[in-house]
């Protein structure tokens, strides 16, 4: 049976359009249309806050020319439900790029069942095939308490996503 996991906080709130001005890396490509970001490898997510939950994700990623990226939605579901139940705010959320592949979403701002989480959500990219891998990412509590949004698992970028640093 598939444990239950709640609230994975991927809730970031971010300001107004694209902020990365101060981003040194570059994303790649610039998408006028949505980049779609979904679980890949065949398994769901396993999202955690007090309660475990196998959630599969949709996204969208917005880029624009000068190479800045945001999440600009993201969605959870499940067969049950449940995973919806975790509702993600105030869009968007700034996409950094740094040193050793790693990938920050930044502000995400999760409200779910067992409680609400917010702050920057950490994964590595794969350059070559632009899937993002989460390892125990952890989100904060907000308000702060002992329960994390904690999220395992891969998802996939179409088309691959990639970023140069300076």
């Amino acid at each position: 049976m598939k444990k239950i996991l709640t609230a994975l906080s991927f809730t970031m709130v971010a300001t107004l359009g694209f902020v990365s001005t101060a981003n040194a890396e570059t994303w790649s490509p610039v998408s006028t249309t949505d980049i779609v970001m979904a679980n890949t490898v065949g398994s769901p997510l396993m999202i955690s806050k007090g309660i475990t939950l196998l959630c599969d994700m949709n996204a969208t990623i917005d880029t624009d020319a000068a190479g800045n990226a945001q999440v600009t939605s993201l969605i959870l579901s499940d067969p049950g439900g449940i995973c919806a139940m975790i509702v993600f705010v105030n869009f968007p959320y700034e996409m950094v790029g740094g040193d050793n592949d790693l990938v920050t979403i930044k502000n995400v701002d999760a409200q779910g069942v067992t409680g609400n989480c917010f702050g920057d959500l950490t994964g590595t990219l794969n350059q070559a095939t632009g899937e993002i891998t989460f390892v125990n990412a952890e989100i904060p509590s907000n308000p702060p308490d002992d329960n994390p949004c904690i999220g395992n698992g891969v998802v996939g970028t179409t088309p691959a996503m990639s970023y140069t640093l300076p």
